[in-house]
């Protein structure tokens, strides 16, 4: 029997992830919550090369949580990790700040970024740090360009506050499993409700563990016009790092 569902096709179906750049993932082993050892990064690299992504961008935690995360460090571990790449998909390094109390030390020391001067930042899923708007402007007076990572996950942030600091100029990531309802069924509704408003600039499979993602990717039913919204952030992305 025809429904409007039988329309709707998972992202692989859609092809909708060959040749993506992915600008958010843990894939750097050892260093966050994300992949663990070498073989298992290994094994997402391969098996994101079969779906058709062509770039990935390594975007470990800088956070208190992980206070050995310094740009130096990271840097050496991902050009270790990156001259035994199996595949070839093309690594780059950044990282995803947390606007915590040790976010002082990192913007001191010079953050790694995207592309250019743009860096993905995220906050607490409970509460925006209280110094949340001198955070944003001590980047901007450093010439750093924010894209704040999955807003879908804060749902102690009203939609207008979201569509307030989007009038600021900061950019927006999504997270393609928000889509999946893998953090809430709110948080879906409001992937979803942003999505198609045009909220997004960007988006991310922010992936730490390769067996929860290829399940997300599975779980996610869009139908053409969300197909054509999410080709237009991976075209966003692949410009990001051509800039």
């Amino acid at each position: 029997m025809f429904s409007l569902f039988s329309l709707r096709k998972t992202p692989l179906e859609a092809h909708l992830l060959s040749g993506m750049v992915d600008i958010h993932s843990h894939l750097l082993p050892g260093v966050d919550d994300g992949m663990r050892t070498a073989p298992e990064s290994y094994d997402a690299l391969r098996t994101l090369e079969r779906m058709g992504v062509k770039e990935v961008v390594l975007t470990p935690h800088f956070m208190i949580n992980y206070p050995e995360n310094t740009r130096e460090n990271i840097t050496s571990q991902f050009q270790a990790f990156a001259s035994a790449n199996p595949t070839k998909l093309s690594l780059r390094l950044a990282a995803e700040y947390m606007l915590d109390t040790g976010f002082e030390r990192h913007l001191s020391d010079g953050l790694l970024t995207i592309a250019g001067k743009h860096v993905l930042i995220e906050t607490s899923y409970m509460s925006a740090p209280p110094n949340l708007r001198e955070m944003l402007y001590e980047l901007a007076v450093s010439e750093y360009q924010p894209i704040i990572a999955h807003p879908e996950r804060y749902l102690y942030m009203s939609t207008a506050e979201l569509y307030d600091l989007k009038e600021g100029g900061h950019l927006f990531q999504l997270n393609i499993m928000s889509l999946a309802g893998t953090y809430g069924r709110d948080v879906q509704k409001r992937a979803f409700a942003l999505l198609k408003e045009g909220f997004y600039n960007f988006i991310g499979s922010d992936i730490h563990h390769l067996k929860r993602y290829e399940y997300a990717l599975s779980e996610i039913f869009i139908n053409k016009k969300e197909v054509s919204l999410l080709r237009g952030l991976i075209e966003n992305n692949c410009r990001l790092l051509q800039a």
